[in-house]
């Protein structure tokens, strides 16, 4: 199905924004709602549903959804897994310079989270609110379930939802993982589409942005865990 481009409400600046200024681009959003369809909403972390319930939601995305997944060995052992955790749940993931995220925000289910990110100039301000979160630990019969297919050891992931006044609609999941050899893995995870006539209209470069997000944000991760050691 091809996105409908919006007229709506975006929230754009020359300058970097006051933390006012992400509350309002917030609560705007959640007075809008979700700007994809509720089918979707929540089902960004599909990894651990039985298998045909998977397939059947990755073939929806697929058809409707621009997919990007990175996934990156940024560390190793428990301690690096739970520093890991600990950046997630900071939002360190996103201190990337041009783009950001309140170290306040929380990652708990029906939290509003703004994503300001500096491009070309401008400081763009798009709402999301958070749309679930597990955390799975190992259990004698087995750990928790992996993007790659293999069995993880302890495994903590959200994922946030686009509201009213984001210039894309969907959901991106972040996740970190301990593997069974020890291994910490990092994995961003999203499907996204336009939600509004300026990211139809810069498609492509929105979606070089996309893609760097990813990329920076594994080099990000893999950093903090460096410095951890």
């Amino acid at each position: 199905m091809t996105p409908t481009p919006i007229f709506g409400r975006v929230f754009l600046g020359a300058r970097a924004p006051p933390r006012a200024a992400a509350r309002l681009a917030c609560e705007h959003g959640l007075r809008c709602g979700h700007n994809y369809p509720s089918e979707l909403v929540g089902t960004s972390d599909c990894d651990e549903e039985a298998p045909g319930q998977r397939a059947r939601l990755e073939g929806q995305r697929r058809r409707s959804w621009a997919i990007d997944r990175t996934r990156a060995r940024v560390g190793r052992g428990a301690r690096a897994y739970e520093r890991a955790v600990k950046a997630l749940k900071s939002w360190e993931h996103f201190d990337l310079g041009w783009a950001r995220v309140s170290r306040e925000s929380g990652t708990a289910v029906g939290d509003a989270v703004c994503v300001e990110a500096r491009v070309a100039g401008v400081w763009i301000r798009n709402p999301l609110r958070i749309v679930e979160l597990r955390e799975r630990e190992k259990r004698a019969s087995g750990g928790a379930s992996s993007s790659s297919g293999a069995r993880a050891k302890a495994r903590f992931a959200f994922a946030h939802g686009t509201l009213g006044g984001h210039l894309l609609a969907g959901e991106e999941r972040f996740s970190v993982e301990l593997a069974e050899d020890g291994e910490v893995f990092y994995e961003a995870y999203a499907f996204s589409r336009p939600a509004h006539a300026l990211s139809v209209v810069s498609y492509p470069f929105v979606r070089l942005l996309q893609k760097r997000f990813h990329w920076d944000s594994s080099r990000a991760m893999r950093k903090i865990l460096s410095e951890a050691e």
